[in-house]
């Protein structure tokens, strides 16, 4: 079995980091010997906990001991001693900094994986990562959109860049809390509708979109809650107070039972500008939430317009209103879609194929596993 390291940024509890989770667990199963490499010194305790039951190494470094070179050369001291067979970068600086430190230590084989369309890097961050690229022997994409844009604008070896899709446990999703709990816990009314988005409070995941949509509906009726935290809360606070809508909507930060949550709402909201594969969308789908999202890469390969949920232009506050209004003005036709899109992610995005589809792609191993849309070149 494959020695397998794994450097990323920061073990925050991120979609990234998920599928850290998921991978580490699932390649121990198959008895291979894993580790993990924190460049950033910031995490989640439960992640690490999680991580390290699996039976993975944690070793946490600091972006201080990085920059002085202390931290740097007891990691290429580590990783010369430890002679894995094989090394993940995941996320910007792990990249960056993981590509030529794998390279100088003599791992053998080293794979990059793209999250999403970079479209907010700064030229100076494209241009180190293209400039690292070639260092990779493989690279892992999620979405057929992310491999475009890692072949044409990070360089990504078109032959051997794959698209292997994110994966979601449904049944870990089948147990909403009651709808009344739900909203009672935002001391809010039975009746109210409430809508609900996931997700790091940035630019990308465009929740001020979301917030603009429901100034345009006028609807008192309509609560948002918003699961996540990020460097735009308060904007996004101060943007619902100046539309006078502090009342309908709710942040709830960080949360670790979103798999209780999803299936108490009444309509779920992705309206990100730019993604890879969101796990938070393949969440509600296993939820059964409809679903209604910007068609945006990887939104649009996870959700069919017109069967498993809506879709909206990117960046269309009107639109994504209009589809707001249409989806609760059809609730019948709204939760066939919700459980069109679950049977989705049971039948296309289980864990046990993402896990195996990596696996074919560390170890060499090229060949199509037989499971649809999860591992194509």
């Amino acid at each position: 079995m494959a020695r397998i390291v794994f450097f990323i940024d920061h073990l925050r509890p991120d979609g990234t980091q998920q599928v850290l989770k998921q991978l580490v667990t699932g390649l121990s199963r198959r008895s291979h010997t894993l580790a993990v490499v924190c460049l950033d010194a910031t995490w989640d305790e439960e992640l690490i906990a999680i991580l390290r039951k699996a039976g993975a190494e944690v070793r946490i470094i600091g972006r201080w001991n990085m920059v002085s070179g202390f931290g740097t050369l007891s990691l290429w001291l580590w990783l010369r001693h430890r002679r894995f067979d094989v090394a993940v970068t995941l996320l910007a600086v792990a990249d960056v900094v993981g590509r030529p430190l794998v390279r100088l230590a003599g791992i053998p084989r080293l794979v990059s994986s793209i999250r999403a369309r970079n479209l907010n890097y700064p030229p100076w961050k494209l241009f180190l990562a293209k400039t690292t690229m070639p260092l990779v022997d493989a690279v892992i994409v999620n979405s057929s959109h992310t491999k475009s844009w890692a072949v044409n604008s990070e360089g990504a070896p078109q032959e051997q860049t794959f698209v292997i899709v994110n994966g979601v446990e449904v049944d870990a999703y089948m147990h909403p809390i009651h709808r009344e709990a739900l909203r009672a816990s935002l001391q809010l009314p039975s009746e109210q509708i409430l809508i609900g988005s996931v997700g790091r409070l940035t630019e990308q995941k465009g929740q001020d979109l979301l917030i603009d949509a429901l100034a345009l509906l006028k609807r008192p009726d309509i609560h948002l809650m918003f699961v996540g935290e990020g460097n735009k809360e308060t904007a996004l606070r101060g943007q619902a107070t100046r539309l006078n809508l502090s009342q309908q909507v709710h942040f709830v930060g960080y949360r670790r039972d979103v798999p209780q949550l999803l299936g108490a709402l009444d309509l779920y909201v992705h309206p990100a500008r730019f993604e890879g594969m969101p796990n938070a969308l393949l969440e509600a789908m296993a939820a059964g939430c409809p679903i209604i999202a910007s068609d945006a890469d990887g939104n649009r390969e996870l959700i069919e317009e017109g069967v498993s949920g809506w879709l909206t232009p990117v960046g269309d506050g009107e639109a994504l209103a209009r589809a707001i209004n249409t989806a609760l003005s059809n609730a019948d036709e709204a939760a066939q879609r919700g459980k069109m899109a679950q049977a989705r992610a049971q039948t296309h995005f289980s864990i046990a194929a993402m896990v195996e589809a990596w696996e074919s792609v560390l170890l060499q191993h090229y060949k199509y596993n037989g499971v649809k849309h999860v591992f194509t070149q």
